[in-house]
């Protein structure tokens, strides 16, 4: 990736990137603060499932699937930082360095989440192959696709849609939804950021790219979109007894990705038209693996 970059002009070259940087520093939010709202500093003679408002089989189901967001926002963290010394002008370093800080933040909440509720599951094999090769890419252009549109989109959609269900009442009590809920409701508004911020910047970015490179990140989006899928699908169990949509999930998933799509006005990105299409491939593969890992 080069060598640092310190030399970078004072001037901003983006207002419109200029002010989600304000936009972060103002939203910035410390999770001390809410600790012992969220979660009861006392917790013995708590029975959890009572306090939750669920079953042992939604609470472990919510904790697998919530150990994927946990990892999620690891390697959104590391990537982010990556994507520091990657940036072209200096307001949209110095916005990649509040995600880094947002990333950080959200590993916190699901470690406090996650030791509420259970404990932090085993990362599902999608999601690893996904992130590890979003991290390992050196081209500018690709790096924020798969980080600010895929990873901070997929997230994005799952929350919201957990959201959704929780508020409608599906099989957890207010003080679960206190304890869950409110949280994930902080992180949204940190992601719908750095989505935007993909947005804004991408179509200067893509414009400046080579035919060449435009078709080899045409062909690795592909392949992200396949792991993405395998990653939803892979917690499709645990997802039902959530109360949640797989299906649904990916539809929501790949119109918001559409709509981005159409937003940085990108012919490098790839069309959701070619993930669909993917789908029954994906669907038979992503079943024959969890078949022989559950043999």
């Amino acid at each position: 990736m080069g060598g640092a970059r310190f030399k970078l002009d004072v001037e901003v070259q983006n207002r419109k990137i200029d002010r989600l940087y304000a936009m972060a520093k103002r939203d910035q939010w410390n999770l001390d603060d809410r600790r012992e709202h969220f979660f009861p500093p006392d917790r013995d003679g708590i029975d959890l499932n009572e306090w939750l408002g669920v079953d042992d089989d939604v609470r472990i189901a919510a904790a697998r699937c919530f150990s994927s967001f946990y990892y999620g926002e690891h390697g959104a963290k590391v990537i982010s930082a990556q994507l520091t010394n990657m940036m072209p002008t200096n307001e949209s370093s110095k916005f990649m360095a509040t995600q880094v800080m947002d990333e950080a933040r959200h590993v916190e909440v699901f470690e406090g989440i996650l030791g509420f509720i259970d404990k932090i599951h085993p990362m599902n094999p999608f999601l690893n192959a996904f992130l590890g090769d979003i991290s390992r890419v050196r081209h500018v252009g690709s790096k924020l696709i798969g980080m600010n549109l895929l990873v901070e989109g997929l997230a994005l959609s799952s929350f919201r849609m957990i959201l959704r269900e929780m508020k409608a009442g599906a099989n957890v009590s207010p003080r679960g939804y206190r304890a869950i809920g409110e949280p994930i409701e902080s992180i949204i508004r940190d992601e719908s950021r750095h989505v935007g911020f993909g947005v804004v910047i991408l179509p200067e970015l893509l414009q400046r790219i080579p035919r060449r490179v435009k078709a080899e990140m045409r062909l690795r989006q592909l392949a992200w979109l396949g792991l993405l899928y395998g990653s939803v699908k892979y917690h499709q169990e645990d997802q039902e007894k959530m109360g949640l949509d797989y299906v649904k999930l990916l539809s929501d998933v790949i119109e918001d990705h559409e709509r981005r799509i159409e937003d940085c006005q990108g012919d490098a990105l790839v069309s959701t038209e070619r993930m669909k299409s993917l789908v029954p491939t994906m669907d038979r593969l992503v079943d024959r693996f969890l078949r022989k890992e559950r043999a």
